[in-house]
């Protein structure tokens, strides 16, 4: 069963910055292989089944922007050279206007607990700050944790409906007794 999907917004004027441990670095999408690698670290969070259904994904959803592409898809890798998450400040349609969307927020597994999201989470707002005013973003219920980062960098839910409403009460309700 797939869930529903779940929005939250931002207006890009505050964000909190979280500084990159030392040992590591940021990079933009530069490399001629770096479709792969972006399809080898979401495989490796279990975004895909397999990295061929990644690249298919990237293909259908990246490759039709080249330009943006480069500018737009960071990655994160130790100072050794090893490239262990990416991070999104895309774009996207909301309310029949173009805004920011953060996406495909990944590390891999070898590398989550060790402080790293929340500065490439920063990277990208910082980036999507560049280009929009205002950016959003697509989650869904399950995904408490990262929830729980976004709102500390001042997402706030989106709900159309009722049942939307319901969603994120409870959500929060789960989120509090957490804290």
């Amino acid at each position: 069963m797939t869930e529903t999907a779940l929005y939250m917004l931002h207006d890009l004027n505050d964000i909190p910055n979280y500084p990159l441990p030392s040992g590591f670095h940021f990079r933009l999408y530069n490399r001629e292989n770096d479709h792969e690698t972006w399809a080898k670290i979401v495989t490796a969070t279990n975004e895909f089944s397999s990295e061929q259904n990644a690249l298919q994904r990237f293909n259908h959803e990246f490759s039709i922007h080249p330009i943006e592409v480069k500018k737009r898809i960071i990655f994160l890798e130790t100072t050794d050279g090893q490239t262990i998450g990416t991070a999104t400040a895309w774009f996207g349609e909301w309310n029949k206007e173009t805004i920011g969307r953060l996406h495909w927020i990944e590390i891999i597994p070898g590398f989550q607990g060790k402080k790293l999201g929340k500065p490439l989470i920063y990277e990208a707002m910082k980036l999507l700050s560049q280009y929009h005013q205002k950016a959003y973003l697509k989650t869904q219920a399950s995904s408490q944790a990262a929830i729980h980062i976004y709102s500390q960098f001042g997402f706030k839910p989106v709900y159309n409906t009722n049942e939307e409403q319901t969603t994120w009460n409870h959500i929060f309700e789960i989120l509090k007794k957490r804290a």
